[in-house]
């Protein structure tokens, strides 16, 4: 049997139809998906019974409970990431949230591709609406990188600062944010808009720091490159000619590298700064990908 060379690693709170799906869509797109294992960590502590369905869908699956209720969301899904990177025992790894579709084909051997220097990590950062976060460096919605090369950092996923950092971001985010005004829906349509707020983000520097924030510090202070995907607005002008894209880069998270579309991220949440009219209708999420993926010449097309 080949040795694997790539493990999957996601984290699940009650997850299973949405890991479901993930796992068969990675699968799917990956050119060798024999070199693929998969390492999930059960926040809800051996709750979620209807996991274990998911080990008939692969040869090579490891599902660790892991006590992450009562936690913030954040903190409860770093401790799972530091849980389950500690199980992580092949060359490469794949962090990524379970509400995720890839898009590109060969996702496996293109992430392999652009690792062949070291100290690269590549993936999807958070989007520019997410005012505060980080945009320059992969998130743990897709972050792909050699395992011992962040083993080796030894940090963890903990999110957040010292309680004045903490303070000093609350305050600056707010202004940052300019009270209700800088949301998904606004920003898509000013592009006046992005410039102020991107602005004030250099001034400011990261005041919503989330899941990986050591881990992307890191990144900075020993000069990692990053390769980052784009996330899109629906009124950005490569995706204006079609409705599909344009629809799922409005309502979800829609990544593009190059010119090409390559992971959608329903993420459905309740902040008003994100929220969306229909981010939390997972049918219309999965209608778009399919009409996407149907009419993918589309993209190719302009």
């Amino acid at each position: 049997m080949k040795q694997k060379n790539i493990t999957i690693l996601s984290v699940s709170f009650y997850s299973y139809s949405h890991l479901k799906r993930l796992f068969e869509n990675v699968m799917k797109k990956a050119r060798k998906p024999c070199q693929i294992k998969l390492v999930i960590v059960d926040n809800t502590n051996g709750k979620d019974t209807g996991l274990k369905e998911l080990e008939y869908l692969a040869s090579d699956i490891n599902i660790i409970k892991n006590n992450g209720e009562g936690l913030q969301r954040s903190i409860s899904h770093a401790s799972a990431l530091d849980k389950g990177l500690k199980y992580v025992d092949t060359k490469y790894c794949l962090i990524i949230d379970p509400d995720t579709y890839i898009f590109k084909s060969d996702w496996d051997t293109f992430c392999l591709s652009n690792l062949l220097e070291k100290n690269v990590v590549i993936g999807a950062p958070y989007p520019e609406w997410k005012i505060g976060k980080v945009h320059d460096f992969p998130s743990v919605i897709f972050m792909f990188f050699r395992t011992n090369e962040i083993k080796n950092l030894r940090k963890n996923f903990y999110p957040f600062p010292t309680f004045y950092r903490s303070l000093y971001n609350f305050i600056f985010r707010k202004i940052n944010r300019l009270g209700f005004i800088a949301n998904k829906r606004f920003m898509n349509r000013y592009i006046w808009l992005r410039s102020i707020t991107g602005f004030m983000e250099d001034l400011f520097g990261i005041t919503s720091p989330d899941t990986g924030n050591k881990i992307i510090k890191s990144f900075h202070k020993k000069n990692f490159t990053s390769i980052t995907f784009n996330a899109i607005y629906g009124s950005d002008i490569h995706v204006k000619h079609s409705k599909n894209l344009s629809s799922m880069a409005k309502e979800f998270e829609l990544y593009f590298y190059r010119k090409e579309p390559i992971l959608t991220h329903m993420y459905s949440s309740g902040v008003f700064h994100w929220k969306t009219k229909k981010g939390s209708d997972i049918n219309y999420w999965k209608l778009l990908i399919n009409k996407i993926e149907k009419n993918y010449h589309e993209i190719n097309e302009k």
